[in-house]
């Protein structure tokens, strides 16, 4: 799911007007896709969905993830998030 305020390309106060303007603008950019745009639109002219995203927030995780190099199973290196040791305070080795 794509964060409707980078679709529109708008923040967070924007308006109703300034949303159904945004989305005449995406419209004709054609950068998303019409379904995409549409949803969006849905999403922050609802009152209740728009609040929803304005208290998370939405964040996008995309470039993120494209950033992210994962381990092949088996390839352990030196250091690695699977070398490290559980620490707890529970513990009883003492």
């Amino acid at each position: 799911m794509m964060n409707p305020y980078t679709i529109l390309n708008i923040n967070y106060h924007a308006t109703k007007q300034e949303i159904i303007q945004a989305v005449a603008l995406a419209m004709r950019q054609r950068k998303f896709s019409g379904r995409e745009v549409a949803i969006a639109q849905k999403e922050l002219l609802d009152p209740i969905s728009k609040g929803a995203h304005d208290f998370v927030q939405f964040i996008d995780v995309k470039p993120l993830q494209e950033q992210l190099v994962l381990t092949p199973p088996g390839d352990q290196h030196k250091g690695s998030v699977s070398d490290l040791r559980r620490l707890c305070i529970f513990d009883e080795d003492s």
